[in-house]
């Protein structure tokens, strides 16, 4: 009897460690649905934040475009985006560092890999973390695309822009993605395992203040710079010519939505809340992330009423973006007065970044895409 109560109590305990493990994996799953819709929620608040700072007659153009590129984000993260960023890199020691590419079942291309025998010989389990996964990172391809349509309002071609969208989320965002985020990737300082595959010993950029802010500021300053500025925004001596958005009231909605899908952003690229110390990693994230804001908005404003004598709600909006940008790097590993720093000079960075490029540049961005993506995505 006693050998045959030995076998149940183990065969129990086993039982017990694989339902621990599968709730905790759907856990995990359910944590970054929540998150992802978090950040997906941000596209509204670009949406509004957007059609405040155009002109009425650019408001259905602009929304347009907002629409489009969730959608054709959509499919071409699931066709080639994640695999370009993600495919066949993992613990092949052979993995491409420079951009993914596909293993022998597919892999990310088209959820090939995911589906199948696998899927059925698995239950599910095996990718249904995987599945969400790959609607967290659609979410984060989403919101590098949009930013460059702030940059291009009132300018732009729809069809221009959606191959635009096409050629950001497909090669240049994922491939970025690959090289940071990663295993295998040449600057993946927190993935890739063999230092020496890295350059200089890779980088840390835990939510994506170079990945994902910079590389869409970095395109929105280029777009800018070859659509060229909007009719009437430099008089023929160069001077600036003020060109006011239609509803202030949508900048600070859009601006607050913004803030709160950046809970989503940062804690939730822990990637999950079950392993040891995520609960903590995630509350820091959410800290820092509210201080470096906060004090990104408060540093715009008290300088912009120096130099401009005047307060701009405008620029108070861009500050607290700023500041948000600037944080997303190191949410998760600086202590919370470092991030009143780092937000501080996010705003300074924002605001010189600003004056420069319109006044000396003469580049037109209408929502200051490049200087609060580019410039403070650069110093986060």
């Amino acid at each position: 009897m006693s050998e045959f109560q030995a076998q149940v109590e183990e065969r129990l305990a086993a039982l017990e460690a694989t339902t621990l493990g599968t709730n905790a994996q759907a856990l995990d799953a359910f944590y970054l649905l929540v998150c992802g819709v978090f950040v997906f929620f941000m596209q509204c608040g670009f949406a509004l934040l957007e059609a405040g700072s155009v002109r009425t007659k650019n408001t259905k153009n602009i929304l347009l475009k907002n629409l489009l590129d969730a959608c054709l984000g959509a499919i071409i993260w699931w066709l080639w985006g994640m695999g370009v960023a993600y495919g066949d890199s993992g613990d092949y020691n052979d993995g491409n560092e420079f951009i993914g590419t596909a293993p022998n079942n597919g892999g990310p291309f088209a959820a090939a890999g995911w589906e199948g025998t696998d899927w059925q010989a698995s239950g599910g389990e095996n990718y249904g973390y995987t599945m969400a996964l790959w609607f967290f990172q659609y979410v984060f391809a989403a919101a590098a695309a949009t930013i460059v349509s702030g940059a291009v309002a009132e300018r732009a071609q729809l069809i221009a822009y959606l191959i635009y969208t096409t050629i950001i989320t497909g090669f240049i965002y994922p491939v970025v993605v690959h090289w940071v985020w990663c295993d295998g990737g040449f600057l993946s300082g927190g993935f890739t395992g063999d230092k020496d595959k890295t350059w200089a010993g890779g980088c840390i950029d835990f939510a994506g203040s170079g990945v994902v802010h910079m590389t869409g500021g970095v395109a929105a300053l280029c777009g800018a710079f070859v659509i060229g500025p909007r009719a009437g925004r430099f008089d023929e001596s160069g001077k600036v010519m003020p060109i006011p958005g239609q509803s202030t009231p949508f900048q600070v909605v859009g601006t607050f939505i913004l803030w709160m899908g950046w809970y989503g952003f940062n804690p939730g690229s822990t990637l999950g809340i079950n392993g040891a110390g995520y609960g903590a990693v995630m509350a820091r994230a959410a800290m820092c992330t509210t201080v470096s804001a906060s004090i990104g908005g408060l540093t715009v404003v008290f300088f912009d009423r120096i130099f401009s004598k005047t307060y701009d709600v405008g620029m108070v909006c861009n500050g607290i973006l700023a500041g948000l940008v600037s944080i997303t790097a190191g949410c998760a590993t600086v202590h919370p007065w470092a991030a009143l720093i780092i937000g501080m000079i996010g705003g300074l960075v924002y605001r010189g970044c600003s004056h420069c490029v319109l006044h000396k540049l003469k580049v037109d961005d209408p929502l200051d895409s490049s200087s609060v993506h580019g410039a403070c995505g650069a110093w986060g």
